[in-house]
């Protein structure tokens, strides 16, 4: 059964962000999770992925680059601080090698180039939520959420510094 496999250990279903500006990108990653059985939210701009990353816990978190409200590594640099468990897989028309050097010191699970296969995304989810590739799961999810919630906080406080 598909739905049991997309299952942590606690009983709770594996969440999915997506982040991109292209409706069909959006439309084609959420069919490929749900067929997969995890739960998946889309968002088309940077001021709604940081709201969902507010508000929910994900495992994983797919995004582009080229967002129409904000650049897409700041997004990302914001959502990380938001959600520091998070496992962040970029998608990207530009290539791995023009992406690494903007990066800095965030830390990224993998580059996806564009156009992709569904099959590609299926086996880096897989990857990404290998039970090897996860560190402190033990640390209660209401713990996680309060240190989401300071550092969206301490991000609101220090927008203008």
């Amino acid at each position: 059964m598909k739905l049991a496999k997309s299952l942590f250990a606690s009983g709770e279903l594996i969440k999915i962000l997506v982040v991109d500006d292209d409706k069909l990108i959006r439309w084609s990653l959420k069919e490929i999770f749900s067929q997969e059985g995890y739960t998946v939210d889309t968002v088309a701009t940077a001021k709604d992925a940081l709201k969902q990353a507010k508000n929910i816990t994900y495992e994983l978190i797919f995004s582009d680059l080229e967002i129409n409200d904000e650049n897409g590594i700041e997004m990302l640099r914001k959502a990380r601080a938001l959600q520091p468990e998070a496992k962040i897989i970029i998608l990207s028309a530009l290539t791995k090698q023009q992406i690494e050097p903007k990066l800095d010191s965030l830390n990224i699970f993998s580059i996806i180039e564009k156009p992709f296969k569904s099959e590609q995304i299926k086996t880096i989810v897989k990857e990404a939520l290998d039970p090897t590739n996860h560190e402190n799961e033990s640390e209660n999810r209401t713990e996680k959420k309060n240190k989401r919630v300071k550092a969206y906080e301490f991000l609101i406080k220090n927008k203008n510094k």
